[in-house]
């Protein structure tokens, strides 16, 4: 069993135990209320069920990205058994995409710059559980669709509680071998998407909070997407720059809309707070200006993706 010790601030150590979730339900209604832990996914729909209770997932969601993600929850180790039962979580999906778009539809604080393609899903299937066979990462990277692997380990003491959670990774080299769907989004996809004018401004743009990030010393790590470049902070984006449209952009941080809303400036405004993904949306009111007038909403971004703020 392992435990886990915890030096507070005070200088006291606290001992907690690895304690599983009582149920599998339970374990799913945890990451349903606690979505952020998730890296930037919106859960739309829990307990799909067709008549048949048969190729549906626990839970639906949506990325920035546009992709659908298929979740599946397990509170058991994961054997090589989930392999055909995801297969078939997306031949539902890809045959049923009206069938999706109205759930999509029907859900409450749905982010509304999301643009899913509708008629050519795009597909990210995620796998929550306690742990995992040997086999199974190494299977699963064979299936031909995006799969993630999530093990989530809980810790408890009287008063405290922390989950640790581990994205899967392969610790072995091996040859190259061709799957479907993996583009790489960089200036020159984003050039093709945007055009040339639009591709240099949002470049830019992120090109300043780079500076504005490595000035403070923050621990991030910039990555382009599909729909943004996100600047991560382990699997959280305290703040992205993201495409609004073929040529808008604008800049997302996870901040309360009341702190949003209170920031004064001549070169930025306020445009929206997404409760869909919790984050406070900008947009320029002058086409030259620089990010630095957002740096103190950016700090206070990176504090609270971290906890401290």
């Amino acid at each position: 069993m392992q435990n886990l010790y915890w030096k507070t601030s005070a200088g006291n150590t606290i001992n907690l135990v690895n304690t599983p979730f009582e149920s599998e339900e339970k374990l799913e209604a945890f990451v349903y209320q606690h979505q952020d832990l998730l890296e930037n996914i919106f859960i739309f729909k829990r307990q799909i069920r067709s008549g048949s209770h048969q190729g549906i997932p626990d839970m639906l969601g949506v990325d920035q990205n546009g992709k659908v993600c298929l979740i599946e929850v397990k509170n058991v180790t994961v054997s090589e058994d989930i392999l055909p039962q995801v297969l078939q979580y997306a031949i539902w999906a890809e045959t049923n995409p009206d069938s999706i778009r109205a759930l999509w539809l029907e859900a409450k604080n749905r982010p509304e710059e999301i643009e899913i393609n509708w008629e050519a899903l795009e597909l990210r299937v995620i796998v929550i559980g306690p742990d995992y066979r040997a086999n199974v990462l190494r299977m699963s990277q064979r299936i031909g669709y995006e799969m993630e692997l999530l093990k989530v380990t809980r810790f408890v003491s009287d008063k405290e509680e922390l989950i640790l959670i581990e994205l899967l990774e392969e610790q072995f080299s091996r040859k190259a071998s061709v799957t479907r769907g993996m583009e790489t989004y960089d200036k020159k996809f984003y050039e093709k998407e945007h055009g040339e004018e639009a591709t240099r401004e949002l470049l830019k743009a992120a090109g300043e909070i780079e500076s504005i990030v490595k000035k403070n010393g923050w621990r991030l790590l910039t990555k382009f997407n599909k729909h943004y470049v996100g600047f991560r902070y382990g699997n959280f984006n305290p703040f992205i720059v993201k495409w609004g449209g073929t040529k808008a952009w604008m800049i997302n941080l996870k901040l309360p809309e009341a702190t949003a809303g209170d920031f004064k400036s001549e070169n930025w405004r306020f445009h929206r707070y997404d409760a869909g993904f919790k984050e406070s949306i900008f947009r320029r009111t002058n086409p030259t200006a620089n990010t630095a007038d957002l740096e103190p909403l950016l700090a206070q971004a990176y504090e609270h993706i971290r906890g401290k703020a």
